[in-house]
């Protein structure tokens, strides 16, 4: 009984700081993606009109 303690604990922890670390680089992208100016999105179906009238 004890032995699966410390081992679902072997498994459980460093599943937990990867996750932790990921979510947090997804974090940080995110906000970085926030804080640009956003780009002008081509519309492919009428790029014309999309270049004569920005968005």
């Amino acid at each position: 009984m004890v032995e699966h303690l410390i081992l679902g604990a072997f498994l459980v922890v460093p599943l937990l700081i990867v996750a932790f670390l990921f979510s947090d680089e997804l974090w940080q992208e995110h906000r970085e993606r926030e804080q640009l100016p956003r780009q002008r999105r081509i519309d492919w179906r009428h790029p014309i009109r999309s270049l004569r009238h920005p968005h």
